[in-house]
């Protein structure tokens, strides 16, 4: 199970971060990995990055590596000195030295001499935001679903009548749990769960097509059919089944981020430049990583120079959530 955002140190968060703002600010077709290990042309030991760009220019590899520092004080001419010998070590084009309090003057030099480029990443308010990338607020909606009932038809060769969800031979226990394989095929030995059946109904059709957004939970039902070669544990053991009827309670809840609590932060070089990008993020347990973002030159009035883009991780059979 990935950890969640808030178990995630500041350290880490900050280069991940710094890894998207250069993934989006580049052309396409960068890879951009995080952290990543490197091998040494030296030792032949692998070095560990925070992250690495890489592209392809004509028939040649481009490496470019990135080194993160969130500390409170400005970064020294020691750290660059150590980037330079690592950045011919593992034979980066170039490497990149990110620092969220700047660097001193010393380190400046030394940056230019070794070839290092410098970034520093900080925070800024709402109203140092490029307008164009001021949006109010944005809106997640989160899929909910519940487990409301399972009915069981008992199999019967002739009986050919459409199920009817109140008149079942038996329902399974409220505490039944949805992950354990409780069916059985007789015939090829195959199990499955209650969530098997749900992901095969999500797979057929969009149980929440008519769902509205913010309405209270609604219960449907579905039917899954079975040829008599199926049988599902009770309490009172095994039971060759002819129906399952399954009831799920569907619901849509949305979720509002405002632009005062979004990320926002300004990525600038020492001659000034900078890249503005603001993040909206799901406050959600376990949906901290979906997100919005927006990201644009700091003093652009291009709107075409806007980047945006959405982080929706691939969810489990147990996360209900949607964007």
């Amino acid at each position: 199970m990935a950890p969640r955002k808030k178990d995630i140190p500041d350290w880490r968060q900050f280069e991940q971060l710094v890894a998207r703002i250069e993934s989006d600010a580049g052309p396409l077709g960068l890879t951009v990995t995080s952290p990543d290990r490197i091998r040494c042309r030296t030792t032949g030991r692998l070095r560990e990055v925070d992250a690495s760009v890489r592209t392809q220019i004509g028939t040649s590899s481009i490496l470019i590596t990135i080194e993160c520092r969130k500390r409170r004080v400005k970064q020294d001419v020691t750290w660059i000195e150590q980037l330079s010998t690592k950045k011919h070590a593992i034979g980066a084009a170039r490497t990149i030295a990110v620092s969220s309090s700047g660097f001193s003057p010393e380190a400046e030099a030394a940056a230019r001499h070794h070839g290092i480029d410098l970034r520093r990443l900080s925070d800024v308010s709402a109203a140092e935001i490029n307008e164009l990338i001021r949006l109010d607020f944005v809106l997640f909606t989160h899929k909910r679903c519940a487990l409301a009932r399972v009915g069981i038809r008992l199999f019967r060769s002739l009986d050919w009548t459409v199920p009817d969800p109140e008149n079942v031979d038996l329902v399974l226990p409220p505490s039944t749990d949805p992950f354990s394989t409780i069916f059985r095929n007789t015939e090829t030995g195959a199990t499955w769960s209650l969530n098997d059946l749900w992901l095969q109904l999500q797979e057929a059709t969009n149980p929440f097509a008519d769902i509205e957004k913010g309405s209270t939970p609604v219960i449907k039902t579905a039917c899954f059919p079975f040829p008599g070669n199926v049988t599902v544990n009770t309490p009172d053991g095994p039971k060759k089944i002819g129906d399952v009827l399954l009831s799920v309670a569907l619901s849509l809840e949305v979720e509002q981020v405002d632009l005062e609590s979004a990320k926002k932060v300004e990525y600038t070089s020492p001659d000034g430049a900078a890249i503005q990008r603001v993040e909206f993020a799901s406050r959600e347990p376990g949906a901290e990583d979906w997100r919005l973002s927006l990201q644009i030159p700091r003093d652009s009035e291009d709107i075409s120079q806007l980047r945006t883009g959405g982080n929706w991780p691939e969810r489990k059979p147990t996360d209900q959530k949607d964007h």
